[in-house]
C-alpha cells in the first residue's frame, strides 16, 4: 500500500511540475496608436503540443479606457506553446504570438 501511494505522489508531482503561475500585461492599440477600449484579450495554449492544437484559455481580459489589460494569478504550462488573440465587437482583429508565462509590458496593434 505505501508502495502505490509512493507512486502515485510521484506521478503528481511529475505532472505538476510543468505549471506554473503567469502574469501577463500589455496594451492593445489601433494603427493610429490610439488605445483600444473594451477589446476582449484572450491568453490561450495548446492542451498538447504538436500538429493538433487544441486551444485551453488560461485567462481573458477586457481592455480599459487606455487600451490596458492584466491577467495575473493564473496557471499555465511552461512547455506548450502560447500566444494572445484580440477581439473587438466580435471579430478577431489581432494575435500576439510566442507569449510567455510572465510577459509584462505587450504591446499589440490591431486593424480595427
Amino acid at each position: 500500500m505505501l508502495k502505490h501511494i509512493t507512486i502515485l505522489f510521484m506521478l503528481i508531482s511529475i505532472l505538476s511540475c510543468d505549471k506554473k503561475k503567469s502574469s501577463i500585461s500589455g496594451k492593445v492599440t489601433d494603427q493610429a496608436g490610439q488605445p483600444v477600449y473594451n477589446a476582449l484579450v484572450n491568453f490561450i495554449q495548446c492542451q498538447e503540443n504538436g500538429d493538433n492544437c487544441q486551444e485551453l484559455i488560461i485567462a481573458q481580459a477586457y481592455t480599459s479606457l487606455d487600451g490596458e489589460f492584466i491577467m495575473d494569478k493564473k496557471v499555465g504550462s511552461k512547455s506548450k506553446t502560447k500566444w494572445i488573440t484580440v477581439y473587438y465587437n466580435n471579430k478577431k482583429v489581432g494575435q500576439k504570438d510566442n507569449v510567455g508565462l510572465n510577459n509584462k509590458n505587450i504591446n499589440i496593434e490591431v486593424k480595427l
